[in-house]
């Protein structure tokens, strides 16, 4: 089950990572706004940044790996998974080439999973919705966000870095595989 939870993110983060590229690309000649540049000063989640070696993490499990991308997807392993005062049921670090790129965060319960979107909207201003009510966007110059809840009560939270994430998906696309 946890295999098919990380594996449907990674395909929705990579299906819909072209129509956030277009929106980002679109955005860069403007500044950022104060709220995502302090997307982009975070730079990750806690105390874990994008660009950080593997070796830096302990209490991993691994889920998945894809050889052809050199890149490992692992769960985190503690008991203290917390956004401010809401629960996380599971955090996930995606390694590329042993570099820290994407980071998942689960939560479930329609309350918890609404403050945490609120603590969002909040921290980083109001966010893009790609036609999707459930989807949120935040497109920093060096981060992106994304909040979805689907169905109600189950959200996920992926942050990625814009640089390693664009390089994995052009080895794939050099590997002729799909954008996953």
């Amino acid at each position: 089950m946890k295999k098919l939870v990380i594996f449907l993110g990674l395909l929705a983060w990579s299906g819909q990572s072209s129509q956030a590229q277009s929106v980002r690309s679109k955005k860069a000649a403007r500044a950022a706004s104060p709220s995502l540049r302090a997307l982009d000063s975070q730079n990750g989640f806690g105390k874990a940044t994008f660009g950080d070696d593997i070796s830096k993490f302990r209490d991993l499990e691994l889920v998945r790996t894809d050889p052809a991308t050199q890149t490992q997807f692992y769960n985190y392993l503690t008991d203290n998974l917390k956004v401010g005062s809401h629960r996380l049921t599971g955090i996930t670090y995606g390694f590329y080439k042993d570099k820290l790129y994407y980071i998942e965060l689960r939560m479930m319960g329609e309350a918890n999973c609404r403050g945490i979107r609120e603590l969002l909207s909040a921290q980083y201003g109001p966010s893009k919705s790609p036609g999707q009510a459930q989807t949120s966007w935040w497109l920093g110059q060096q981060v992106t966000l994304r909040y979805t809840e689907a169905p109600v009560g189950y959200a996920t939270i992926v942050l990625g870095s814009n640089q390693l994430a664009g390089q994995r998906l052009a080895q794939r696309k050099a590997a002729g595989l799909p954008a996953v």
